[in-house]
């Protein structure tokens, strides 16, 4: 088994540092420009992006090594300082794995705005009013900053990091702001949120033009 261990190491390595490029490359790719039409929800929904499936996959690998290491070392003395480290990466390869595996979306649907996090959803109601700057955010945005005529009606479901912003990781910031903006001032589109019909319909109101895409 050392034997083993020692050839497969270099392999690891290498797999590793294939898959973090592979993030990289993803996260310094576009952003969609196009929402997930949801009927089903209903809801338009950002897509999920592959640099979560890259971190996570380049994460487990490196942390089921370092976990092994830990329980061929278990009972050795000094056990803690030494693997310790061997027991934070197994916890770091949990969390990426916990980011690719949960929808982590922003949904757009007709009660409102919701965005999920790994533990939970954040709820903000149409009701709540929600405002977006005036000026189109910055394209490497990883959020923006929401406003509230109403903060007391946004409330969540288990915990979430975010409260008075929307993440924009996984689509152009300016898409997720045009369209809180637009279904803001007009309640009367809000209905038909989720199908083909109202996406097609609300891509005509953007000058810079979005294909849809089926869930």
């Amino acid at each position: 088994m050392p034997t083993l261990g020692q050839r497969a190491f270099p392999a690891m390595v290498a797999a590793y540092g294939v898959l973090l490029l592979l993030a990289v490359v993803a996260l310094a790719g576009r952003r969609p420009n196009a929402f997930l039409v949801r009927p089903d929800v209903p809801a338009f929904s950002t897509a999920p992006r592959p640099v979560f499936v890259f971190t996570a996959l380049a994460f487990l690998l490196l942390g089921t090594g370092m976990v092994g290491n830990v329980i061929r070392d278990w009972g050795s003395d000094p056990f803690l300082s030494d693997q310790l480290p061997g027991l934070g990466w197994g916890a770091i390869a949990l969390l990426h794995v916990a980011l690719a595996w949960r929808d982590t979306s922003v949904q757009l649907r007709p009660e409102g705005l919701w965005q999920r996090g790994i533990t939970g959803w954040l709820i903000i109601p149409w009701d709540a009013s929600p405002t977006v700057p005036t000026l189109p955010p910055p394209p490497n945005a990883g959020t923006v900053r929401l406003n509230f005529g109403r903060p007391e009606l946004v409330r969540r479901q288990g915990l979430h990091a975010y409260r008075d912003r929307v993440r924009t990781f996984d689509i152009e910031p300016w898409l997720v702001t045009a369209a809180i903006r637009y279904y803001v001032t007009h309640p009367e589109h809000r209905p038909a949120i989720g199908t083909s019909a109202e996406y097609d319909r609300l891509r005509s109101q953007f000058h810079d033009p979005f294909r849809p895409v089926a869930a």
